[in-house]
This record gives C-alpha cells, structure tokens and sequence, in this order.
C-alpha cells in the first residue's frame, strides 16, 4: 500500500484529501509547514508527495519541490502539486512542470475534483514504478 504525504496548511484540505486517498486504499501522513515537510520526506517512507504552492510565508511550495529534488537528491519521489495561485492572484498564465524551476511531475489547479485527484495519483504511482522520470 502506497503512502502519500499531504502538504498543506489548510487542515480542512488536508482533512477532505485524506478522506478520498484513505478511501482509495492509500495510506496517508501529512505536513502543515515546508520545515516539517522536508524533514518528514527527507526521513523517508513516502511513495508520492502531494504538495500546496501558497504556504504561510508565500510561495514556499516551489522552494520545497526544489529542496526535494536538489538538496534532499529525492528525483524519483513523485511530487503532484496542487494551487489556487493562478485564480487567487489573477495569474493569466499557466504553470507546468519543469525540471529547473518547478521539479514536479504533475501540477493541478485547485479546487480539484476529489475523483480527479485519486486518479491522477494512481496514475503516478503506476508510471513511477513502471517507468520512472528521475531513474536512481
């Protein structure tokens, strides 16, 4: 069984997300501040990181996805990361995954659809273990 670490310092999100994942068979741990985050990814035991952008201090998501890959060497953990930054902030332009600036595999738009969700990280489990990005 797959186990996913939820970052977010919205405990309501947190709350509805664990609810649909636990449901979808997976098991779950979650993360309120980028500290705690990188010190529970970097202890290890997380099969895929689902990760806010919009944290306490800012924009700190992105920092965290950068620590993930760069400072923690994690290229094979998948990180799905989630934000309402583009409707919060009237960004007209999208953001997507990009292995310099922003090192996720997947970005989603919040809100997201708890179905979407679900499948989205059973399809990166899936790929991931079949065929990863980041090979070791």
């Amino acid at each position: 069984m797959a186990t996913i670490l939820i970052v977010d310092d919205d405990p309501d999100f947190i709350e509805v997300t664990r609810t649909f994942l636990r449901k979808a068979g997976f098991e779950t741990d979650e993360a309120a501040t980028p500290d705690t985050a990188l010190e529970k990814i970097g202890a290890g035991g997380y099969d895929l990181v689902i990760l806010d952008v919009m944290m306490p201090d800012g924009f700190e998501g992105f920092e965290v996805a950068r620590a993930i890959r760069e400072d923690l060497d994690m290229r094979e953990l998948p990180v799905l990361m989630l934000t309402s930054l583009r409707e919060a902030k009237k960004i007209p332009y999208r953001f997507a995954p990009d292995s310099d600036y922003l090192p996720v595999d997947v970005f989603l738009e919040k809100p997201v659809p708890p179905e979407l969700l679900v499948e989205t990280v059973q399809e990166m489990l899936g790929e991931r273990r079949e065929n990863p990005e980041y090979p070791l």
